[in-house]
């Protein structure tokens, strides 16, 4: 009996030995592969966030650009610029004071367009145009650090911040300078664009999270596109220069001799020598991670201790409630979102329960949040592609509305501003992307009207669609692109009087919508190339309608064009009448 005793009590021990020696080397690789997961993760995640922050800052200053140059263009369109550069080309020197006046409303449309613009400059050989702002006398814009950058390199456009020596003040400011193409050749013609950087600086910045690392704008060049005073000095050397002009994008680590920094960068898609960079110290982002070590052991060695005190009974406490939740994570693995996990204990177990009850919650809740931000997508997209309507011939319907009044044509006015009213009204059509037929051919019509009094005498148009078709749902915005190009392309060099005519009807399920213009026509390539243009490059009416039919329709709508150089054009629209306008 006493053999037996010490036998089972040796046994015992060394069954109690080798589970605290399994407990503790479990324990101990465990935590070590925490810390050192836990440190890779940390570091993915930081350059994974500098990348996400560094591409959303990109953007905002791309989309910040983009506007500062639409606005900046849009002086380029207005007609006074037009007749300011005629006489500038003709030497006709006793139209600049007149000039001069005329250009303010440009200059100050531009302004209020863009509130981040300081100040407009065009140089020309008659002399400088620019606001009703006190300008520098005696200091041309060859003088300048402008006219050396832009000659030394005209593809660049944008020059970091300088202090302002064209207008009074002597303000830092960041410019863009660009010659405007012309019909004919203005020798040194220059558009200058002074920038408020602190406005351009502060929309950089607003997206940032706290954790996110720390922004740097310069050129390809190494200069600092915003003043740095506290810029480190490591980001002039030539190796980070080396490895920044290496790519249009990536990251990589970098040593500055007393740290190592993870290094994010991207350059701008309208800036193409600016460089955005995000950098963040690898020894201040593993920081926690050091204090996480120490906690690890900590845990390490209480766990070891409980687990040599109390290993029969948890184990037989923990294993139960743990196959349980096992049992319904293997369920929701075979795509069963209706496991759930029940406990009756509040500890850990449970509360591990509980979460991972709420997460199959929310997964269910973001399938269907996934399934209607698709539809939202969908619906964002026709509304931004519909949004890309071009613009211009508002300011022209505006121009035209002046001049009347100042020729006291009242009557024409009236009629103006009333189909005006009318073509916006029809074009909202209450935020639906859906009308029907005939308030698409009324706002056609109003879109004729407006541009029968801005080019008068240019084309007259008819209209014929069967009464019973004008209750069909279609996609609003769809005739007016069309009949646009008739009217700016296919009648800009014809001698004889334009017609344009539109005709609907119905013929095997489909609608059809055909838009005919006795204009000079288009050749083959020319309509490919006007087809597949981008947005960017400035024309997109069928590219425009194209996108839409196929987002609302798939491929069942078609939009086809029929051509003869120098006789006319139809384009015909084909929409199946079986869709209604949805709830």
């Amino acid at each position: 009996m006493l053999k037996q005793l010490i036998y089972k009590t040796s046994l015992k021990r060394r069954t109690w030995i080798s589970f605290a020696v399994l407990t503790a080397f479990c324990i101990a690789v465990t935590g070590i592969w925490s810390y050192f997961t836990a440190a890779r993760a940390m570091e993915n995640n930081a350059v994974n966030l500098n990348r996400n922050v560094l591409h959303q800052s990109v953007k905002v200053l791309d989309q910040k650009l983009k506007q500062i140059i639409v606005a900046s263009s849009t002086i380029m369109l207005n007609e006074s610029y037009k007749e300011t550069m005629r006489d500038i080309q003709a030497g006709n020197t006793s139209q600049y004071y007149v000039n001069f006046s005329l250009l303010q409303t440009s200059f100050s449309q531009t302004e209020l367009i863009e509130q981040s613009i300081d100040s407009i400059l065009i140089s020309t050989p008659s002399g400088d145009f620019y606001p009703s702002r006190l300008r520098r006398s005696g200091i041309p814009i060859q003088e300048t650090l402008l006219y050396q950058r832009i000659k030394d390199d005209p593809e660049s456009g944008w020059v970091e911040t300088h202090h302002d020596k064209l207008f009074a003040g002597d303000k830092p400011v960041i410019s863009f300078i660009m010659q405007p193409m012309m019909e004919f050749y203005i020798p040194d013609l220059f558009l200058v664009v002074n920038v408020k950087g602190d406005l351009l600086k502060e929309s950089l910045k607003g997206g940032a999270p706290l954790d996110a690392g720390r922004l740097l704008l310069m050129d390809t060049s190494g200069r600092s596109v915003f003043e740095e005073r506290q810029r480190p000095d490591w980001t002039s050397s030539d190796a980070f220069m080396d490895l920044m002009l290496s790519e249009e994008r990536g990251s990589f680590e970098y040593e500055t001799g007393d740290d190592r920094v993870l290094v994010s960068f991207e350059r701008s898609t309208f800036a193409k020598d600016w460089i955005l960079i995000s950098y963040l110290s690898k020894t201040e982002l593993l920081q926690p991670v050091q204090n996480i070590q120490w906690l690890v052991l900590m845990v390490m060695f209480i766990c070891i201790g409980i687990a040599l005190l109390l290993a029969r009974y948890l184990s037989g406490l923990l294993l139960a409630p743990l196959l349980k939740l096992q049992k319904a994570m293997v369920r929701v693995e075979q795509e069963d979102l209706s496991a759930r996990f029940e406990s009756p204990f509040q500890d850990e177990i449970g509360y591990a329960g509980r979460r991972f009850n709420q997460m199959v919650e929310r997964i269910e809740d973001l399938i269907g949040e996934v399934k209607d931000n698709e539809e939202e997508k969908r619906r964002a997209e026709i509304k931004a592609l519909q949004a890309q309507i071009d613009p211009h011939f508002l300011y022209n319907t505006l121009n035209t509305i002046f001049w009347k009044c100042e020729m006291d044509e009242y009557e024409d006015v009236k009629e103006m501003v009333i189909s005006l009213s009318s073509l916006f009204r029809l074009g909202l059509n209450g935020g639906q992307e859906m009308t029907t037929l005939g308030k698409e051919l009324e706002h056609v019509t109003q879109y004729l009207r407006l541009q029968q009094q801005c080019y008068e005498g240019l084309f007259q148009y008819s209209v014929t669609v069967p009464p019973e078709l004008l209750d069909m749902p279609i996609l609003k915005i769809l005739l007016q692109p069309l009949v646009e190009n008739s009217i700016l392309h296919g009648f800009r060099d014809i001698r004889k009087q334009g017609l344009i005519h539109i005709e609907v009807s119905e013929q095997d399920g489909f609608l059809i919508i055909l838009v005919k213009d006795n204009g000079t026509g288009i050749d083959e390539d020319k309509l490919e190339d006007n087809i597949n243009r981008s947005p960017e490059s400035g024309g997109y009416a069928l590219r425009n309608i194209m996108s839409r039919l196929e987002l609302y329709y798939g491929s069942e709508a078609i939009l086809s064009l029929h051509r003869t150089v120098n006789e006319e054009t139809e384009a015909r629209i084909l929409i199946p009448v079986e869709r209604r306008i949805p709830s």
